[in-house]
């Protein structure tokens, strides 16, 4: 098989990832927020339940830790798939109802989880740089096929497509903020598309 078509068919295939966006991307819409400040044992109050940190599963441990040690005393949890079970997630709280305390480390934390995200449609507008880079990588995946275009071209920009999907949603974000993640799709897109454009004139300037 040659380096041509595995390049091709890598490409088309993770452009299709992108183009899919509002699916492969959906965990965006999917929130739930932890927030996490230190208080005094005194200031816990009798109906608030009193959970220890060492004794909750993974993925409840992990949520609360991220939301005592970041700068904010925040995290979000996207895909409902990962929401930890042990916790209620809604924009009413109460005690043991979006509202807990927690022993971390010999310390107390007041506890919040509360759903966030919103409307799945405002979502879909952040994903349209990458709807718009999925379909501009169809194209040069598609000539990188014919033998129009470069495969090295094709190859690189699968790779940065795959990327958006390691620090996107799916994986909460792991390394830029939403908004910054946007961005970068934004800026992405606009030079994958800008170039093509530019090649298609300048093809049509030696036409002529």
């Amino acid at each position: 098989m040659s380096r041509r078509l595995v390049v091709s068919v890598v490409a088309l295939l993770v452009a299709l990832s992108l183009v899919g966006a509002p699916v492969t991307m959906a965990d965006w819409s999917e929130q739930v927020s932890f927030s996490a400040s230190e208080i005094d044992a005194s200031q816990v109050r009798d109906e608030t339940p009193v959970l220890r940190y060492d004794e909750l599963d993974a993925d409840a441990q992990d949520a609360v830790r991220r939301a005592i040690e970041s700068p904010d005393g925040s995290h979000v949890v996207y895909g409902d798939e990962d929401w930890p079970d042990r916790f209620f997630y809604s924009d009413y709280t109460a005690p043991g109802q979006g509202l807990y305390a927690v022993v971390y480390e010999g310390d107390h934390y007041r506890l919040y989880t509360f759903a966030a995200g919103g409307f799945p449609v405002i979502y879909w507008v952040y994903e349209l740089p990458f709807v718009a880079y999925g379909l501009a990588l169809g194209r040069v995946g598609t000539r990188a096929y014919r033998g129009e275009g470069s495969v090295r071209l094709a190859a690189g920009a699968a790779v940065v497509g795959a990327a958006f999907h390691l620090v996107g949603p799916v994986f909460d974000f792991p390394l830029v903020s939403p908004m910054v993640f946007t961005g970068l799709g934004v800026v992405a897109a606009a030079a994958l598309v800008g170039g093509l454009v530019a090649t298609a004139v300048r093809n049509r300037s030696k036409k002529a």
